[in-house]
């Protein structure tokens, strides 16, 4: 029996729409990865040797997404993380994941069986729907940390001095004293507080004032996720790749008219870069950090969002590694330092003297 087009892609999608509601987990265990859950909607992995889990399956309206934030930058499905993990091809992994979680193979049913009806059951439209409804509930159910209050900064005078520390003196207005609580690998209940500012979906991201958790500076409640500062009526944008990049900037510049973008991580690049390209800003702004990291967030959104034209910082050839709170902590007018791209000269970080030679 041959099979039209359009019924061999009808096919692979009914296959596809169960394997991507499915949890992963025991494809991850068959695999022989090293997995941590976090949150209720999210696995961390290690996908290669390496020290720490780069890589992420995270339920993003109803189904399961991989995204790989080191070595390959790969992205997709559990396909995609056998595939990486292994070396397989698309069709050997596809079937690796069916086996593992008893998924039927609907395509290979209708070419080896002859099957006559190849539509789903209800039955079993209403299980895959169910399945998908239990991944929405689980991606709002309480994560593995919370944001539990914030107050003004000017409350607590060591806030303050701190971020006077960092020449932070003209605070913010989005910049918090916040408190949240996490929970350790025991499920011992513990809060933490420091500075910081919200993120998307209820979460923060926060510095602490005086000592650090684990060897952490920092930590972000609920899952790391970009700020979003916005003025409906401006269509300008300013980026930038942590909440001190942004309080330093704010030392210098009037942001108050400004769509302002913090990714909170680097990682994040590709979130921003979905985010503009639903909007119609006119002039973007990265206040970029002078390290290979920036380079590919800037590169990585800039490509992804199809931006045409954008201003980002020059350094100089002895600030290597620096960023904006260096340029500002040491009196430097980062204004001056902004310069204008277009989409033809891809940035690679060029340093001012070379940008004059």
């Amino acid at each position: 029996m041959k099979l039209s087009y359009d019924q061999i892609k009808a096919l692979q999608k009914q296959t596809a729409d169960e394997l991507h509601v499915s949890d992963p987990a025991p494809i991850l265990q068959a695999l022989n990865l090293d997995f941590q859950p976090i949150g209720n909607d999210s696995y961390k992995l290690k996908v290669r040797s390496e020290n720490h889990a780069s890589a992420y399956i995270t339920i993003r309206q109803g189904v399961w997404k991989f995204k790989d934030f080191g070595g390959t930058n790969a992205s997709g499905t559990i396909e995609n993380v056998v595939m990486e993990a292994t070396g397989r091809d698309y069709k050997s992994a596809l079937q690796f994941c069916l086996d593992t979680l008893h998924i039927r193979n609907r395509l290979e049913e209708a070419i080896h069986h002859n099957k006559i009806d190849h539509s789903l059951s209800q039955e079993e439209q209403e299980r895959i729907q169910a399945m998908k409804e239990q991944n929405n509930q689980r991606e709002k159910s309480l994560p593995v940390s919370r944001v539990l209050d914030t107050k003004e900064i000017s409350s607590y005078a060591p806030a303050v001095e701190y971020l006077a520390s960092r020449g932070i003196h003209k605070i913010p207005p989005q910049f918090k004293l916040i408190n949240g609580e996490y929970y350790t690998k025991d499920g011992e209940a513990k809060k933490a507080f420091g500075v910081g500012i919200l993120t998307q979906r209820e979460g923060a991201d926060i510095h602490f004032l005086r000592r650090s958790i684990g060897g952490l500076k920092s930590m972000s409640f609920r899952n790391k996720d970009i700020s979003l500062f916005l003025d409906e009526n401006s269509k300008k944008v300013a980026i930038f790749e942590s909440k001190m990049d942004y309080a330093a900037a704010y030392q210098q510049i009037d942001l108050s008219q400004v769509n302002v973008i913090i990714a909170n991580t680097t990682s994040n690049a590709h979130k921003i870069a979905e985010f503009l390209k639903e909007k119609e800003y006119e002039h973007i702004t990265f206040f970029n950090q002078n390290d290979q990291a920036g380079i590919e967030f800037l590169n990585t959104i800039v490509q992804e969002a199809n931006i045409q034209q954008y201003s980002s910082l020059l350094y100089k050839e002895d600030e290597q590694g620096k960023d904006v709170n260096d340029l500002v902590f040491g009196n430097e007018e980062i204004y001056a330092r902004l310069n204008t791209y277009g989409v033809r000269q891809q940035q690679q970080m060029p340093s001012i003297e070379n940008e004059r030679n």
